[in-house]
């Protein structure tokens, strides 16, 4: 399974707290438009202990960043490694992993997919997030790659792709999903969740694919 950073499984409950207070901000208003004064005030941290932690404010909000949306994706494929561990059917692998893809593309996550093209944004600009960042990237990438790997051992998914591209190709359409978000006209979640729904089982996840090429074990 995909772990967690070094850096973010040794950090002080001080700097957690700090990341909290960060988040909550957020919710409700853009990342760059939180100020130290309000994460100190609202955290009751010294501004001592901040830079204790973090070699500055902007290096709180780069962890915060990231943290935002890696969350919800490391519970995801956290449930699909348990889906991979606890059944030998296809056709309830593929029923958790259209109700996952339901979840993190519903039209409501569209916080969650703006704070990921920041991100990659920011990472473009900003050398020491790009760096965080990109080990983050990695880790996630790896994660889906091996659930991906799994699939096609058992003959359920096409062997013609490999595990990192269809890694790549899934957090790609997720994260798409941004551009319909800020369109005039945007498709219902309907639309967008049956399509994806139909690309899925189309283009990858489908055992008529491997015959041949990959049989089942």
């Amino acid at each position: 399974m995909a772990k967690a950073p070094d850096f973010q499984n040794q950090l002080h409950h001080t700097a957690e707290l700090l990341i909290a207070t960060a988040l909550e901000l957020m919710e409700s208003k853009p990342f760059d438009k939180v100020t130290v004064e309000e994460v100190l005030n609202t955290s009751g941290v010294a501004r001592s202990s901040l830079y204790h932690h973090f070699e500055d404010f902007h290096h709180l909000m780069e962890v915060a960043l990231i943290r935002q949306f890696t969350k919800d994706t490391d519970a995801a494929i956290a449930q699909l490694f348990t889906t991979a561990d606890n059944t030998d059917s296809f056709d309830r692998a593929r029923e958790v992993i259209h109700e996952w893809s339901h979840f993190i593309q519903d039209v409501g996550r569209r916080q969650n997919r703006m704070a990921r093209i920041v991100a990659i944004a920011t990472a473009d600009r900003n050398e020491r997030f790009r760096l965080i960042l990109s080990k983050e990237q990695q880790r996630i990438t790896d994660g889906y790659a091996e659930v991906f790997r799994i699939g096609q051992e058992r003959g359920w998914i096409n062997p013609r792709l490999t595990p990192v591209f269809l890694a790549t190709l899934l957090q790609a359409y997720t994260v798409g999903r941004a551009i319909d978000d800020v369109s005039a006209t945007s498709l219902s979640n309907e639309e967008w969740l049956s399509g994806i729904d139909i690309l899925q089982d189309t283009f990858f996840l489908n055992p008529e694919l491997t015959r041949g090429i990959n049989p089942p074990q």
